[in-house]
């Protein structure tokens, strides 16, 4: 993964820096705006699993 990479699509795909840039915004580290979104996106996938597909758990959840 190259998490400074926007791969060829700025503004589309997220990047270490937006991590960074939101991080820095809400006073938080990186570690904990990445675990806030996973959190979020683990809550809003219970709200609206039809969102997600057929498979709404986590993808990285699988990844462990």
């Amino acid at each position: 993964m190259r998490a400074h990479d926007d791969r060829g699509k700025p503004k589309i795909n997220i990047t270490y820096e937006d991590v960074l840039r939101a991080a820095d915004a809400n006073d938080m580290t990186v570690d904990a705006t990445l675990t806030m979104i996973a959190r979020t996106s683990d809550k809003d996938r219970g709200d609206h699993p039809a969102e997600y597909g057929e498979d709404a758990t986590h993808p990285a959840a699988s990844a462990k």
